[in-house]
């Protein structure tokens, strides 16, 4: 059995000024060929799981091209198109396929198109005709009707942080071997809710999500249910389609396939108002941490947050640590290949000058003047031992830690986000010693920091990834939808 797998994935900001270029996707993560297979054996992602139970089952990857570019702005055009283009000839060339697996994000957008997935998957299914086709996406995936109409099935994440991409690779794998064996005859469902939740509000490690994941499992052992999907959506993209989706495939019973999919959207309406939670002040989570002995306070910097397209140079919790002289504190990270460069200059050991972050734009603060002892140089590469994407290879490109007072700065030339405790310890700073840790992310940290926090703060900062969706000038997003509009009603939607 013949099964070609490959990615083309971004997830877009479209209110971020970073514009994405092919350069970023060959940047990024970027593989042809047996590359993938090298590159995702033994890792705990979705080509991983992917792999794993293919050599079970004895399934034949058929690697194409697998290309993932760091969250930031609207992807060019022409950047996709070359893309699509290499995926499509490699897929031509596969030869006689029993099945694919796209491996994708959900949430990518172009300058010229809102679905850059649906067109993908309409691409690839115009390639292979009746060739089942088995599509992995985010829990941020912005679904729409064509990504379901032109996939057999879709499997979506059911965390957040994204522990279990290995465990939906797999699945996708063991479904492609049910669906070619005849034991499987998908009839998928689609229901999209006029409803925006926040990534914090989103975090399945706590209400309300855990009872939506509860409830979501619950209908995956009913009989006659094959999987299902609930997809939070991805907020920061003003296009039509942003915004919580609901999936449910049964074995051959559209029926009851819409049955439970409009009953598991009007359960999850019915929560709408408890996707709520506070935000910090840097004032006052500082105030909480001086309170605290022992384990670490984490900040949580969601708005500039690079895993959802924020630039990583946000300067405000820098500027008020120094302010506030705190101790014992490190921020992770700033990306600033100008400071970085200008600290390798300077050597280790040595005091140098530097106007850190701020150089993206305007909305994420002003860069910060600083005289600081360079403490490491390192080459920013690592590898992840957390519970997301274990096993795989992190590089910041080069990296210094600057020593400003009592703070520790970690600076990098490549945006990343820090959610893995290994980008500390890669540089010699071990968190469960540190007083307050500042992190440039929203969520996924929590799978790695939960254990050794004393408390985890979401602090109110500005930025391209802030919670605060009335902060957004949206003009493409469909209307009404809650809580922009909190008179919004939510009747059943269009199967597809």
């Amino acid at each position: 059995m013949r099964i070609a797998v490959g990615c083309i994935g971004h997830e877009t900001n479209t209110f971020s000024p970073v514009v994405t270029t092919l350069d970023n996707f060959k940047k990024g993560s970027y593989h042809r060929g047996d590359e993938i297979i090298t590159a995702f054996r033994g890792t705990r992602t979705i080509t991983g799981g992917f792999l794993d139970v293919a050599e079970q089952l004895n399934l034949q990857p058929i690697p194409l091209l697998w290309a993932f570019a760091t969250p930031s702005g609207t992807v060019e055009h022409a950047a996709y198109q070359a893309l699509k283009t290499e995926f499509l000839t490699l897929l031509r060339n596969a030869g006689e396929l029993d099945g694919v697996l796209l491996d994708l994000h959900g949430a990518m957008v172009t300058d010229e198109l809102e679905d850059a997935e649906g067109d993908l998957i309409q691409a690839v299914r115009e390639t292979v005709g009746a060739t089942w086709i088995v599509t992995t996406l985010d829990l941020h995936a912005n679904i729409t009707a064509k990504m379901a109409y032109y996939s057999d099935v879709i499997i979506g994440f059911d965390t957040y942080p994204h522990v279990d991409c290995y465990e939906r690779g797999f699945e996708a794998g063991q479904l492609l071997f049910g669906m070619h064996e005849g034991k499987i005859q998908p009839t998928m469902a689609y229901r999209q809710l006029p409803l925006l939740t926040a990534p914090p509000a989103q975090c399945t490690m706590k209400s309300p999500m855990i009872d939506a994941v509860r409830t979501l499992h619950a209908l995956e052992t009913q009989r006659g249910v094959v999987t299902a999907t609930l997809s939070m959506g991805f907020p920061f993209a003003d296009i039509t389609d942003a915004g919580v989706s609901i999936l449910v495939t049964t074995n051959g019973d559209m029926v009851l396939a819409e049955s439970y999919a409009d009953r598991f959207a009007s359960d999850l309406w019915e929560m709408r108002t408890q996707f709520t939670f506070d935000l910090h002040t840097v004032e006052s989570a500082i105030e909480i941490a001086n309170q605290m002995d022992g384990k670490p306070i984490v900040l949580a910097d969601g708005a500039d947050n690079p895993g959802g397209g924020g630039p990583c140079d946000g300067t405000t919790i820098l500027q008020k640590f120094i302010e506030t002289d705190v101790q014992d504190a490190v921020i992770a990270v700033i990306a600033d290949p100008e400071s970085v460069a200008h600290a390798v200059e300077a050597g280790v050991g040595n005091s140098v000058q530097l106007n850190v972050g701020g150089k993206t734009d305007t909305q994420h603060g002003a860069p910060v003047a600083l005289t600081g002892y360079v403490k490491v140089l390192s080459d920013g590469r690592f590898v992840l031992k957390g519970p997301m994407g274990r096993g795989t290879t992190g590089n910041m490109g080069r990296t210094a830690v600057i020593q400003v007072g009592g703070v520790e700065v970690i600076l990098t030339e490549r945006r990343i986000q820090p959610y893995d405790a290994e980008v500390l310890r890669s540089v010699g700073i071990e968190p469960q010693t540190r007083k307050l840790i500042a992190l440039k992310s929203a969520v996924h940290f929590r799978a790695d920091y939960t254990p050794i926090a004393h408390q985890i703060l979401e602090v109110d900062t500005p930025g391209v990834h802030s919670p605060n969706f009335f902060n957004y000038d949206y003009q493409k997003l469909r209307c009404p939808v809650y809580p922009l509009d909190s008179t919004v009603s939510y009747g059943k939607s269009e199967s597809t």
